[in-house]
């Protein structure tokens, strides 16, 4: 066979493979037998990072989230140096869903961002010395009421939903 044949051969296969027009083991047979044996293994070393690319942003915030739980509950540091670690934390996640394509992954990570701003503004209130309860209720009424114009001002349902609860759970365990 003509090698310029196989080499158009070659490449349908592989937009095929891409668009999943055939199965991926179909494909692969084909390329196999259209190319003697003599297929690229890069191409599959590549696709294999590149399948794994889009976890990469989930995996840093999820790991930044647990860092930061970590430094604010399980140190012993004072409050104003596990602030001092947490905020930058919470600005990455920031970023990173400022950056993501996605809507709702990204409001999923911003939701991450707010719930961890609200744990580093309560354990900055605890350094405060005041009525801890009165001083929780207060910084929960504050963010709930924040999240609620948030998710309402930028159509974020998961805002809106976790402020209308967290308001709710606020008021019902402070006047019970």
């Amino acid at each position: 066979m003509d090698e310029k044949r196989k080499e158009i051969i070659v490449n349908e296969i592989k937009n095929w493979k891409e668009t999943k027009l055939l199965p991926a083991h179909y494909c692969d047979f084909l390329l196999t037998l259209y190319t003697e044996g003599q297929q690229d293994d890069k191409e599959t070393k590549q696709s294999f990072v590149l399948r794994w690319y889009p976890f990469v942003p989930f995996i840093v915030i999820h790991l930044l989230f647990l860092l930061t739980i970590v430094v604010i509950y399980f140190t012993d540091f004072s409050n104003v140096m596990q602030i001092a670690i947490a905020v930058p934390f919470v600005l990455a996640i920031i970023l990173i869903g400022s950056k993501s394509a996605h809507t709702l992954l990204s409001s999923y990570y911003f939701m991450i961002a707010a719930v961890l701003f609200y744990l580093v503004t309560v354990q900055w209130g605890s350094g405060l010395g005041l009525n801890p309860t009165k001083m929780v209720f207060i910084i929960t009424l504050i963010h709930c009421v924040s999240w609620v114009v948030v998710g309402w001002r930028y159509s974020l349902r998961i805002f809106q939903l976790a402020g209308i609860v967290g308001l709710t759970c606020a008021l019902f365990l402070y006047f019970q």
